[in-house]
């Protein structure tokens, strides 16, 4: 009940957008458990009409005296309703009669095709409102589904970056795929078959007691009992569905890795490691799995069992009460069709238990808050005329302090280099100017206005990003360059990349801007991907550029022709360059040189050079400055 009660809370804002659909799969549920009463008495109708000739007499003199004995106890009102009703049954019942055969008497064509079509048609019928319900729990889950992936989608992508530190890819995709499925699983069978069993055993139940009172209450005697082992294997399922979701995002970790890293993978001849660390965490996942297997398949045998139990009272009863065969096949085969229902509805526990596990799982996430937020009242950023500010800025990652009391001035126009050995916090005051980070203290302005003031949308509209890791989307390359500015036209797209001197090796592709680059643009050599993600940023057109290593991982070849199109776009930009290859840094106005988060050294290059400090021993190391070295 707790499950169910979980994923109604969770689901029901999504089902409410498919209401029609899913109260008309609700109505057509019901009806399939009323059609199963219809097949039943339909078997029971014909049982009587070949054991009894004198059926059709009966039933017509039963219904007269039952009508007669109501008269007496009736108001006139109701009288008349309840004698407009048995008039219409007991015509509607003659009429039928010439089309369904009788014992002892001469079978015509209509009675033979009667005969033929009774159940079949019964059956057709029944078969037809549970194909209908089936579909529309099945259209409405699906959509559900959907929905819920694409809420779960925006709400990941919302998080801040440190949620992502914490996660891994493998996780986020069984968030997204296997928690959302199992909660379309319930949605598509285990709510299809909770509006349809329950009718069928209501409408069935009616029957039984119909045919006799006695056999029904010894029959149902054992059924309670199914209640227990539905229960503790539930809960076992349960446990074990924990248990599995863990091993498998292992696997599927493992799996990611090894695809994301070929080129390592296949250098270290790292194949076979992987698939054995790929197998073992397989085989961990398998045990669990069929663990929940095991459990879900001792639950029907049990089930059965119980039921047997209460067949074998029926049967003993029957032959101690000398009942009739007429009435005793008939009531057994009611009660086979009792019992099925009920083997189903020990099927949905186990459907709801493992969605109320991915139902917990996904509302974890969805009551994720992420760390750095949306202004309630954001300010808006005009157009960067003046300067960019980190006034007295600490920042740390819980470990102690990266950035310590920061404080620097960017004017609009000029260009700020960054150096610093590794964990010096250069890639940190990139983070913060994008605010995927917060400072722990102080603040960051532009035009002196706070950034945490603005919207993100608005703080990121200024800003473009060229970075060491080169990313390019499994799509074309002018949708690649059109990311830097949605929307951007196919003019604009063009422009971008002819001053990113891309445009040349992007028409001799195969179809030219429309060629598919594939996962990560491997296609292409690594100049020609760092190209594409500069002419992004040409296209965002922002004022203030964050070169971030953007050269660190070319050849010389390549470094050359990235560094003239990263020059042509720093023109009449503001830009910061992070950059362990001081080189690069030469045409910097100024250059701060960090240590543990704080400004140990600032100047030009040449400045910093005669110095011989911290700086000059980093050219040094790199054969900028070779007198430093002596």
């Amino acid at each position: 009940m707790t499950d169910a009660l979980r994923i109604f809370h969770f689901g029901w804002p999504y089902l409410r957008r498919y209401w029609f659909r899913f109260v008309v799969g609700v109505f057509f549920g019901f009806i399939f458990g009323l059609s199963n009463g219809l097949t039943l008495g339909g078997v029971y109708l014909m049982l009587n009409r070949l054991d009894d000739p004198a059926h059709v007499q009966k039933v017509t003199d039963a219904a007269r005296q039952e009508a007669a004995a109501r008269e007496a106890q009736e108001s006139p009102t109701m009288h008349g309703l309840h004698s407009a009703m048995k008039e219409i049954n007991e015509r509607l019942y003659l009429a039928v009669d010439p089309w369904l055969p009788l014992v002892h008497r001469n079978l015509d064509w209509k009675q033979v095709l009667g005969g033929l079509l009774l159940m079949p048609l019964l059956s057709g019928f029944r078969g037809l409102m549970s194909y209908a319900t089936t579909y529309l729990m099945a259209w409405a889950g699906q959509r559900i589904s959907n929905d819920i992936k694409e809420d779960l989608f925006r709400k990941i992508n919302s998080l801040s970056l440190d949620f992502f530190h914490r996660s891994t890819t493998a996780e986020l995709m069984s968030r997204i795929n296997d928690d959302t499925s199992a909660v379309n699983s319930c949605l598509r069978l285990g709510l299809s078959d909770l509006v349809k069993e329950p009718s069928t055993i209501f409408c069935l139940f009616i029957g039984l007691l119909a045919m006799d009172w006695k056999l029904t209450i010894i029959a149902l005697a054992f059924a309670p009992l199914c209640i227990i082992p539905t229960r503790v294997i539930s809960r076992k399922i349960k446990a074990q569905g924990r248990q599995d979701n863990v091993a498998s995002i292992n696997q599927a970790g493992i799996a990611m890795e090894s695809f994301q890293n070929v080129r390592v993978t296949k250098a270290y001849e790292l194949g076979n490691e992987h698939a054995k660390l790929f197998r073992t965490a397989g085989d961990r996942a398998n045990r669990f799995l069929l663990k929940t297997v095991q459990a879900r398949a001792t639950l029907n045998p049990i089930i059965e069992t119980l039921n047997a139990f209460g067949m074998g009272a029926v049967l003993l009863y029957a032959i101690w009460a000398n009942i009739g065969v007429k009435i005793l096949g008939s009531f057994l085969l009611a009660l086979v069709m009792f019992f099925t229902p009920f083997k189903k509805l020990g099927s949905i526990q186990v459907y709801f238990t493992q969605a109320g596990l991915a139902t917990e799982r996904l509302m974890a996430i969805f009551k994720l808050q992420p760390s750095v937020r949306e202004p309630e009242h954001p300010v808006a950023l005009s157009a960067f005329t003046n300067s960019l500010d980190f006034r007295d800025v600490s920042f740390s990652y819980g470990d102690g302090a990266v950035l310590d009391h920061l404080n620097l001035s960017l004017r609009r126009g000029q260009r700020l280099g960054l150096a610093g050995e590794s964990g010096s916090g250069k890639s940190s005051l990139i983070n913060l100017i994008f605010r995927f980070y917060d400072p722990t203290s102080g603040q960051i302005e532009i035009d002196g206005k706070p950034i945490n003031t603005a919207a993100l949308a608005d703080l990121r509209f200024h800003l473009a990003l060229v970075s060491q890791d080169i990313l390019l989307f499994n799509t074309t390359v002018a949708e690649n360059i059109a990311f830097g500015k949605i929307g951007a036209t196919r003019e604009e797209i063009i422009i971008a990349a002819r001053e990113a001197y891309a445009h040349d090796f992007i028409t001799a592709l195969p179809q030219g801007y429309d060629t598919q680059l594939g996962e990560r643009g491997l296609r292409l050599s690594g100049g020609q991907r760092q190209r594409i993600a500069i002419a992004r940023a040409f296209v965002r057109n922002a004022p203030i550029l964050v070169l971030d290593e953007a050269t660190a991982s070319l050849d010389s070849q390549s470094e050359a022709e990235v560094q003239k199109a990263i020059d042509h776009l720093a023109e009449n930009r503001t830009v910061i360059c992070v950059a362990h290859r001081l080189s690069t840094l030469r045409s910097m106005d100024q250059i701060l040189v960090l240590e543990k988060g704080r400004v140990i050294e600032q100047g030009h290059f040449d400045e910093l050079l005669g110095q011989r400090g911290v700086f000059t021993a980093m050219a040094a190391r790199q054969s900028i400055y070779p007198q430093a070295a002596a």
